[in-house]
């Protein structure tokens, strides 16, 4: 088994997590590949950008946060190389170990003690560009504090105009995420849906609306002060002027997440919530 590590060095701070890993399969005699943005760590290694370490890779230690995870994702995803997540962020929802038992999880993995937890993409089109989202696609108003007028079908059929700060369409990974926070439901990962949210509708009867993901989704920007931006997965893509449209579906691509055979979604949804509450009162 080859792995390899793609850390975020704002957050595995001085490399201590990816020293500590780099140290433990060494001495296990695995063969292990570091992205390039380790090469400051001084470790004597074979170097790949984010593509080719993805490649080349059977499973890719991730430490970081969620932000971190979507960002080599779509590259597992392409190369079929499976992801171990280590929580160094915050909510770490996608995230399967934390610092402290990653040396005894990584043990349950090499010996094969872990199950496959498949999580599917959406395909974006806009432009005559095509763009892969994890979590979610997010139409949003531009600069100006004026809000953006839109328009959604499915299938052609018409769903609503909404008068808004932007439009959210998610899966049930990024669920938890921006959709949480704008009023939106969370759809356990194994339902196949997909969640529509208004951002701040000027509306009382706007509301956030699950669909079967195998529907074709498609929003149009009416009107949008300077222009509106189109957002994948927290990444600004496009601008987007009035008239223009996006068309969203679901992907063939998926990414595989390597879990214990202990995990249990829910109890790890009790259990980010709860911090979450306690963290806000305190």
């Amino acid at each position: 088994m080859k792995i390899g590590i793609y850390a975020n060095l704002f957050r595995d701070l001085n490399g201590n997590a990816t020293k500590a890993l780099f140290s433990v399969l060494g001495k296990k005699g695995v063969e292990v590949l570091l992205s390039d943005e380790l090469r400051c760590l001084g470790l004597d290694a074979r170097y790949y950008s984010r593509i080719a370490l993805a490649r080349e890779s059977d499973v890719v230690v991730v430490f970081g946060g969620d932000g971190t995870i979507l960002r080599i994702a779509r590259e597992c995803a392409r190369y079929d190389a499976m992801i171990f997540a280590v929580n160094l962020g915050h909510r770490g929802f996608l995230a399967e170990s934390d610092a402290a038992n990653m040396a005894v999880n990584i043990e349950e993995l090499l010996h094969g003690n872990y199950v496959a937890d498949t999580r599917t993409f959406l395909e974006v089109r806009a432009k005559c560009s095509k763009f892969y989202a994890l979590n979610e696609v997010v139409l949003a108003r531009g600069t100006r504090t004026k809000v953006m007028k839109s328009e959604v079908r499915l299938n052609g059929a018409l769903v609503d105009r909404y008068t808004s700060d932007g439009i959210i369409i998610s899966t049930p990974t990024g669920s938890t995420a921006y959709n949480l926070s704008a009023g939106g439901p969370i759809i356990a990962p194994d339902v196949d849906a997909l969640v529509i949210t208004p951002i701040s509708a000027h509306s009382l009867h706007s509301r956030p609306i699950v669909v079967n993901n195998k529907n074709e989704i498609w929003v149009e920007v009416q009107h949008a002060e300077p222009h509106a931006h189109l957002n994948i997965d927290g990444e600004d893509v496009l601008n987007l002027a009035d008239g223009d449209t996006i068309t969203v579906t679901k992907s063939d691509l998926s990414v595989r997440f390597m879990r214990l055979t202990t995990f249990n979604y829910y109890e790890k949804l009790l259990e980010k919530m709860r911090y979450w509450s306690s963290f806000d009162n305190e």
